[in-house]
């Protein structure tokens, strides 16, 4: 396999270099490439670079209808999320009467097998 890219013959004033190291996409392995000059200034709030004067971030704005639809999701997901909590609140609060239902029945037959068995009034004689 070759190299895509040939280093270049040293000059007689250069330094000595170490070859350039290029892997099968083109790009320079080793030694790492010189780092790129920074612009003058950089801004990191709105990513603009002053020197140029122009903004690199554009700016997105809602149209009014736009505005009122996402509104209107807002608030159709919100009553829904609301709904849903509610109906969760009903279900819980119905089982626990069930629940509370079914142990005073449970209660009422205990109380009234435990009465007969141990009351002779209530025996029959033949």
């Amino acid at each position: 396999m070759s190299t895509p890219f040939l280093p270049r013959e040293p000059l007689p004033g250069d330094r000595a270099q170490v070859p350039a190291v290029f892997d099968a996409f083109g790009n320079q392995i080793f030694p790492p490439p010189a780092p790129q000059a920074a612009p003058a200034h950089h801004c990191a709030v709105c990513r603009c670079d002053h020197s140029t004067g122009r903004h690199s971030r554009e700016v997105s704005r809602l149209t009014p209808g736009a505005a009122v639809a996402l509104g209107a999701g807002g608030v159709l997901v919100t009553g829904v999320v609301l709904v849903a909590l509610l109906l969760s609140v009903a279900v819980v609060a119905a089982s626990v009467a069930v629940a509370a239902l079914s142990l005073a029945v449970v209660a009422v037959v205990l109380r009234s097998l435990l009465n007969s068995t141990q009351d002779p009034r209530h025996t029959r004689r033949r």
